[in-house]
């Protein structure tokens, strides 16, 4: 990953993001960030609408997560072979988590929602995905060659709503679905507002 900065982070701006159609036709993505190498898609995250009930897309071989982020909520209804499990996302921040494998319908409760999904290869890659409300700080590993070794693959905060970040004692105002993607470890405080702090990383 690329940085065109020598800060410890990088903000990229909801207008950057790329704009895609669901695999299966039925809405539009705007894809944040995807990681691909020679054996296929090894992550990607991603910011959608769902405005009406229905299947999801077939990402066999992927483990999603998907963070509610505005909406009266959804349940999420999983079945694989003879198993099922059900998900009901709520509340602004709830989190679900699943086989992209997995047949999954999806239930609106009162009209459209919008949520952020992290989807990574279930072989090699593991996301670590929790939504933080302010004030709180972002604790990153106490290896402050964290983001130099081979382990590492992303490190992030989504901005669910306008908020401030506190960063290297640098006072931030950063505007509600914008991404804040980190380059090393930074002392870092949310001051205002909630978001989605994510980790991705080899799998042991």
């Amino acid at each position: 990953m690329t940085f065109n900065t020598s800060l410890p982070y990088q903000i990229i701006a909801q207008s950057d993001y790329q704009r895609m159609p669901w695999k299966n036709g039925l809405g539009e993505t705007l894809e944040i960030q995807r990681h691909e190498d020679e054996s296929g898609l090894r992550f990607r995250i991603s910011q959608a609408s769902v405005v009406e009930d229905g299947v999801f897309s077939d990402f066999s071989g992927l483990h999603r997560t998907l963070v509610l982020l505005s909406g009266e909520g959804m349940t999420l209804e999983h079945a694989v072979k003879n198993n099922s499990h059900t998900n009901k996302l709520s509340n602004a921040l709830d989190i679900a988590r699943f086989s992209g494998g997995d047949t999954t319908y999806a239930t609106l409760k009162s009209g459209k929602i919008e949520d952020l999904n992290i989807m990574v290869r279930e072989t090699d890659t593991h996301a670590n995905v929790q939504a933080f409300t302010a004030p709180c700080s972002l604790l990153f590993s106490n290896n402050s060659t964290l983001f130099s070794n081979d382990d590492f693959l992303f490190c992030g905060f989504y901005v669910c709503e306008d908020g401030m970040l506190e960063i290297e004692n640098t006072v931030l105002t950063i505007s509600a679905h914008s991404m804040v993607i980190f380059s090393q470890n930074a002392n870092t405080k949310l001051t205002k507002g909630s978001g989605v702090f994510i980790n991705i990383t080899e799998l042991d």
